[in-house]
């Protein structure tokens, strides 16, 4: 079986003569896993807290289970790329892979409480290493030039799996009942099967290999890691915080207005703003590739992303029903899923632009515990805000969220424009030496 068969990691030399991210050696089996952990994943979300109910569990167990699995996901992401460093992209990603699905299996025939919160944790450990390894192995399979289409080959993935995904959790667990997580089994050993075929990576080695020789050059030294990743981090997580508003409270604030809308409303809200988002996930890799650096079309994603809550916002506000509310909320739904979708690229590309190569798994962490912290701890903030200020006030605190954000990448873009480097940088040398022989 081919897909079982480790391909061998290619060469700096020859990945650079790489002039399509799909002719990377492992790239195929590592889009086959993101496919299978996100879908797995996303299959499950809306499932669980709702079989936990049918159960005979409480709210707060549901709510108990979905906010245990991220705690356990972003602690897990902390101490993924040391993980990696030590053994490796394969096992982690096929280990991570059958701790998400396997134990969900046992929900089909256990749903006690403390079932349903250890299993929560495992799954939560194994979506947390599966999603940083995954995404950092995008970066490392290509070369820097090719690493905005390959990211955005990795988010479109990750779009079409939950497009499928969420509505086919529903479906079958309505049809089904426990047989869905059967599936979520099934999704889990298929993405570790794909994990057996990525390429053993060749280390960057060369700079402690040849540093005795006289034509070395020593790596220039770097700023802090945080001082490098906090831009990118910041707008991925006031961006996070405006889904959770839509993915929270969307359905329920049309259902107050129309309640025979909201079924329809909260579906086809999800369904427009994933697409939107595989469309401009797409489109923004492509675009920071053919500009050489990425970051340009960040500000542009958070505007969109503000616009899309302002038109939710101002829709609830107003009171709109039928075919109106319907189309305000769609509206709404593909601006945001628009700048959603770029800023997410943008963020990721910042991150493993800023930081060194050898640091893509610490980059890729960064990325994911940004984004899985500015939703949870959005959807906590909106939560109070709307209990005291309606929905639509959710939706407004969270567009004033982004515009800090929308601040934060304008003063980047400028300070990035005038900001000197000291190593390499010759002009800045002669003016140091100009200024040392006047004083």
């Amino acid at each position: 079986m081919a897909l079982l068969a480790r391909p061998e990691g290619l060469s700096p030399e020859q990945m650079d003569e790489l002039d399509s991210v799909f002719k990377a050696p492992g790239l195929v089996a590592t889009l086959i896993s993101v496919f299978c952990a996100f879908g797995g994943w996303a299959l499950l979300l809306p499932v669980v807290p709702l079989a936990v109910i049918d159960a005979g569990g409480s709210d707060s167990l549901a709510g108990l289970s979905t906010g245990l699995f991220m705690v356990a996901t972003v602690i897990t992401q902390a101490f993924t790329p040391a993980l990696l460093r030590r053994v490796g992209h394969m096992p982690v990603m096929a280990g991570a892979s059958l701790l998400l699905g396997v134990p969900a299996a046992i929900y089909a025939l256990d749903m006690s409480p403390a079932v349903v919160l250890g299993v929560a944790i495992i799954r939560g450990i194994g979506f947390g290493a599966v999603t940083v390894a995954e995404a950092a192995l995008i970066a490392e399979l290509v070369p820097p030039r090719l690493v905005g289409r390959s990211s955005g080959v990795f988010g479109a993935t990750v779009g079409v799996t939950q497009l499928i995904a969420f509505p086919l959790g529903m479906w079958l667990y309505s049809q089904l009942g426990g047989q869905v997580f059967v599936l979520a089994l099934f999704y889990s050993v298929v993405g570790a099967l794909a994990a057996i075929g990525l390429p053993v990576l060749r280390r960057y080695a060369d700079h402690e290999a040849d540093s005795e020789s006289l034509d070395y050059t020593p790596p220039e030294p770097r700023a802090a890691t945080w001082k490098l990743a906090t831009v990118p981090g910041l707008c991925i997580a006031v961006a996070a915080g405006g889904f959770a508003a839509f993915s929270t409270f969307m359905a329920p604030a049309v259902g107050e207005i129309d309640a025979s809308a909201a079924a329809t409303v909260a579906g086809m809200t999800l369904a427009v703003m994933g697409g939107m988002q595989i469309i401009t996930r797409l489109g923004a890799g492509w675009w920071a590739d053919r500009v050489g650096e990425p970051g340009h079309l960040m500000v542009t994603g958070l505007v969109l992303s503000l616009m899309g809550l302002l038109v939710a916002g101002f829709a609830i506000a107003w009171q709109l029903t039928g075919w109106q509310i319907l189309a305000a909320a769609l509206g709404s739904a593909a601006l945001f899923g628009a700048g959603f979708g770029i800023a997410q690229t943008e963020a990721l590309l910042m991150m493993f632009h800023r930081l060194p190569r050898e640091k893509s798994a610490q980059a890729s962490a960064l990325w994911n515990m940004t984004f899985d912290s500015g939703t949870g701890l959005g959807a906590t903030l909106l939560g109070v805000v709307a209990g005291a200020l309606a929905y639509q006030g959710a939706f407004f605190v969270a567009g004033g969220i982004v515009v800090v954000g929308i601040l934060v990448a304008i003063l980047d873009r400028v300070v990035g424009r005038h900001r000197v480097t000291d190593h390499g940088n010759v002009r800045e040398r002669l003016r140091r030496v100009v200024r040392r022989s006047v004083s």
